[in-house]
Formats: C-alpha cells, structure tokens, sequence
C-alpha cells in the first residue's frame, strides 16, 4: 500500500508553526487519518476515533471488542516515523498498557500483533 504520507513527502517537510495550526498540518493531518482508516482496514481493524491537537494527534483502532492507542507527537520537534502504540482495556483507557513504538508504515500490523496478545 502505497501511504498518503510518504506519497507527499511529509518526512523531510518543516512544519509552520504558530498559536493555530497551519495549512500544511491540517493536510499532513488529513493524510494521517486516511493512512490510518487504510491500514487499520488492511489488518482487519477499523478507527475508531481520530482526536486532533495542535501539531500532534492521536487515534484509537480497534477490532470491535479491544482497543489500542496510537499517538503521533508534536510533528515540529519529534520524528513523525516514531508513533507511540499501546493497548487500551476500553476506548477511553488513556493510561493503557506498555508503550511501544513503531514506524509509521507498521502501525496497521502492529496493533493487530498487540491486539492478539490481549485476547
């Protein structure tokens, strides 16, 4: 599968940066999502929710009976190909289990490697 964020080039970009988030974030952001819904559905998961932030987002994936947490940090000052991944017992567990970090490109397979662990 060919990503939304390597198709544009997202890793060798510097991003605006301001009290309110600027254009090339908002697409970034928008890629990221789409990237997710895709690789979630390529592992047999699906988004659950997306929470967006300022420069930073995170989402939550999910097989319909376990949850894992996926956390892209402040894209301005942290590599945007080291994503925090952790399983949550419910959607709501923002504590969550062992952080874990992948690439970008392993998230789909990722979670679905931890989500089969808590079964």
């Amino acid at each position: 599968m060919i990503l939304k964020r390597d198709k544009n080039n997202w890793k060798n970009h510097t991003f605006s940066t301001g009290s309110s988030t600027g254009s090339d974030y908002k697409t970034f952001e928008k890629d990221s999502k789409n990237d997710l819904t895709n690789m979630a559905k390529e592992n047999g998961l699906y988004l659950h929710s997306f929470n967006k932030n300022h420069y930073c987002f995170s989402a939550v994936l999910s097989d319909g009976d376990n949850y894992v947490y996926v956390s892209q940090s402040d894209v301005r000052f942290f590599d945007i190909d080291k994503i925090l991944i952790r399983t949550m017992e419910h959607d709501h567990d923002w504590h969550g289990g062992r952080n874990q970090y992948c690439k970008w490109s392993e998230i789909g397979r990722e979670a679905k490697r931890i989500i089969g662990r808590t079964v």
